[in-house]
Parts: C-alpha cells; structure tokens; sequence
C-alpha cells in the first residue's frame, strides 16, 4: 500500500526540517515500514529522493524498548521502571567492566551495587574471549542480570565473540531479549582494526533485528576511515575509541616501526597525542556519517582512556586529562559516554569521572543536549587551546568550556556566545568567575584542563 503522508515547502540548503506525520492508522507489527521523502523544485522535472525504515511495534509489558531519536541522537526507555508508560530519557554514561571483577563466578551482588554507587546508568560487562562458544554462564548471568533490573542499570550486552557465528547469536539474543534492564547489543569492537570481513556486521545485525526490533545496536570503530561505510551498516550507534594519552604518534612502542598517515599501529590511529584526538575523531565520523548516501544520522559515543599502562600506552590519563576528554566528548555532540576500563572502584580516575558523569543525566543536562543541535567552536580569545559549545533551548543556552592547555593562564578569556543572554542563570560544573556581557562570557585567568558548564538566561 502506497499513500502521501504528508506535504510541506521547505528551504533549499536548510539542514533540518520537521515534518508531521501520523503512524497511528499503521498497524503495529515487527517488521519496519518503509518511509520515501521525495523532494522536487517548482517548475522542475528533477527528482530527490530518500528512504528510511520505521518501526511501529507491538507495545511491551515486559523486558524493555529503547528507541533512538535520529534527529538529535538521544535515547529514550520504556521498562518496568515507568510501568511501560511513556518514555523516558536516558544519558548512557557506563565502563566497559571487567567480568571477574563486576560479574564473579560465585555469585556476590556487591560489586555491581558499588559500580551503581559511583553514578554509572549502564555497563557493558567483556566477555571472556578464550570461551567464545558461550559469553557467560547464563545461570550465572541470570542472577546478576536479575540484580541489574532491581537496580534499572541498563546492560549493554557484549557479543563481540559472537557476532560472527548465527548460532550463537541466535542463543543469546534470544536468551536475553526480554530482559528489562537490556539498554542494546554491543555488536564488536574494533571490526576495522582486526580486518573482519566487511560483510559480517551488516549480517548480523539484520539477524538481530529480526530477532529483536526493540532495541539498538552498537559497535567501536578503531580507525579513523577504514571502510567506515561497510562497518557502519552494522550499527545504530557508532562509538569511537581514540585514546591519545600516552602514545608516541610517530613510533609504534609496541612493534617498534614508524607511524604515519600510511604505517604503523601506535594505538590511535592517525592521532596526535593530544586531548583534542577525542572530538576531533568525533566531527570526522559525524561528517563521513553525514556525507553517506542513505546513510542517515547516527548517534556517536565516544569512549574515553581510563586505563593504567599497557602496550602502547606509556601511562593512565590524569583525572583533569579524563575530564577535559569528557567534556570535549560532550561540546562534539556525544550522545552517550563509555570507558575502558572499570577493574577496581577505588581507583580516583574513575570515581571523578563517575560524578562528572552523573551530571550529564540530570533533566537539566539532557534538556538542552536531546533536544538541539550543539554551536561548536564557538570564538575564543586570550586562550589558545579552549574548546567551547553552546546549545540554545526555548530562553536558556547550555556552554560547555573545556580548556586543554596543561598551563594555568593569567589572561582575561572571551568566549563569543551566538546570542546575547540576560543572565548567567547557574554554574552547573567548574569553577565560578564568570561575567556576562551581552553575547560574551569573561573570566580573569583558567586553570590548566579546567571545564566549566554554565547555564544561562536569555531573556
């Protein structure tokens, strides 16, 4: 059955256009819907024209959905937690978790009570790699993941060693599928990196989503473009996983070989060495996401270094290091935050990201991060290496600063805002010192790696 749905002009060169459309005359069903946009100028004979899938699923009572808004990329739940009323937003801010450490044998829930302690809403818990055959004992699993429901941390389930194999990832979606903390499947890590076979995501995620249509799937790209495109056909979020700190961009420590554009593995690819290896890495995967024919918009995550030495890293990052690498991750349109790696709680690192962490949860935060498109690189003077970001919600804007300069700084700073504000409504995070006037923000002097979050009024 073919019909219009819906008619509107819009602007040639605008980016976004909302159109309304209703869905409630299509029958609720597992499979998708196939949506065409057709453009054509007045008194033209050409053509433009897109297509996409939508899903009009059966509602739920148990387990969970999780859907994606594509526009601004956030994510949205429906679970026990709200009795499958509604949706609710959420911010994944969770660690890639060390099984033995989160999940032991003998079972001993104290361990993921005190993960959810430190402010994590989700967990994506590595599966053992020497036992591909079954990524956990379910009986053990089941335990736990009865313990996640009762806690509403959302799992991020791992089938990096079972991508590959239909049979197993037959087994296990349908083992977990109905699970009411189950946030989405981590498809793989790093398919680019290892060079699997291209195909092989896009296969396997068409069988899960056969399988299971109510939630998303994810994976890590490793590369900054090696068959980006093809890999990508396998995910609904795409995770990036630059980690500069410690490197040597030239001289691969491990294999002891250069590194350039061309050779060599240093552990970030075509990385610098700097922080700004972590946003940077996220406006080039937005733009080769947003240059795809029918590619249309995907949420990027970033994952960010938390892990002490080890290969060719030479140390862990510092807790300002971490931080300012968030905050990056945040002013280039992260619509959700990983780790690598949580082995121990104790460790300060951790925790401090864990607080900052939680902030980006609040309804305050995701007001402005779910519901607009971020101003990046907004105009700075008197600092050389402070990123800023400003998203305008109804009469409030959102800055997000992040300084990575290693130096503390005497000098007045301005930050050109994109409209002019009334009020600095609150300080959210940093340190305070701030003076509006008019479309600029001021402070006398910036700690080095200092952020800040600030809110304010426009009128």
């Amino acid at each position: 059955m073919n019909m219009t749905l819906s008619q509107i002009m819009v602007t040639v060169g605008k980016e976004i256009n909302k159109i309304s459309l209703s869905t409630g005359f299509l029958p609720a069903r597992l499979q998708p819907y196939l949506i065409t946009v057709i453009g054509y100028p007045p008194n033209s004979e050409q053509l433009y024209n897109t297509s996409t899938a939508v899903y009009v699923l059966p509602s739920r009572k148990t387990g969970s959905a999780v859907k994606i808004d594509n526009l601004y990329g956030g994510s949205y739940v429906q679970n026990s937690a709200n009795n499958y009323t509604g949706w609710y937003p959420i911010y994944p801010n969770g660690m890639f978790a060390d099984g033995s450490v989160t999940i032991p044998s003998s079972v001993d829930y104290s361990h993921l009570e005190t993960y959810a302690k430190l402010g994590f809403n989700t967990i994506n818990i590595v599966p053992d790699g020497a036992t591909p055959e079954q990524t956990y004992d379910p009986g053990v699993l089941t335990k736990y993941w009865d313990k996640l429901d009762q806690l509403n941390m959302f799992n991020i389930f791992n089938l990096q060693f079972a991508y590959q194999n239909s049979s197993r990832i037959e087994a296990q979606v349908n083992m977990w599928k109905d699970r009411s903390s189950l946030y989405s499947y981590h498809l793989t890590d790093e398919p680019d990196g290892w060079h699997h076979p291209t195909e092989n995501t896009r296969k396997a995620y068409e069988q899960i989503k056969k399988l299971d249509p109510y939630h998303p799937i994810q994976m890590v790209i490793n590369c900054q473009n090696f068959y980006y495109s093809e890999y990508t056909q396998g995910a609904d979020i795409v995770i990036e996983d630059a980690y500069p700190i410690g490197i040597d961009p030239t001289h691969s420590i491990k294999w002891n070989t250069p590194c350039n554009s061309t050779y060599g593995d240093c552990g970030c690819d075509n990385c610098l060495g700097g922080l700004s290896d972590v946003s940077d890495r996220l406006d080039i995967l937005q733009s080769y996401q947003s240059n795809l024919e029918h590619g249309g918009n995907k949420p990027m995550w970033a994952t960010i270094q938390l892990f002490e030495k080890q290969d060719y890293w030479s140390r862990q990052p510092s807790t300002g290091e971490a931080l300012s690498m968030m905050m990056l991750a945040i002013n280039h349109n992260a619509k959700g935050l990983t780790y690598w790696l949580y082995t121990t709680p104790n460790d300060p690192v951790i925790v401090e990201a864990a607080t900052l962490g939680t902030l980006f949860q609040k309804p305050s935060m995701l007001k402005f991060l779910f519901q607009t498109t971020p101003i990046k690189n907004l105009s700075v003077k008197g600092h050389q290496a402070l990123d800023s970001t400003a998203w305008i919600v109804e009469n409030q804007m959102l800055v997000g600063i992040a300084s990575t300069s290693y130096h503390d700084s005497d000098d007045i700073v301005t930050i050109t805002l994109p409209l002019t504000a009334k009020e600095i409504s609150m300080q959210a995070y940093g340190n305070p010192g701030f003076i509006l006037n008019g479309n600029q923000l001021q402070k006398s002097g910036m700690k080095s790696l200092e952020i800040n979050i600030l809110i304010l009024n426009l009128s």
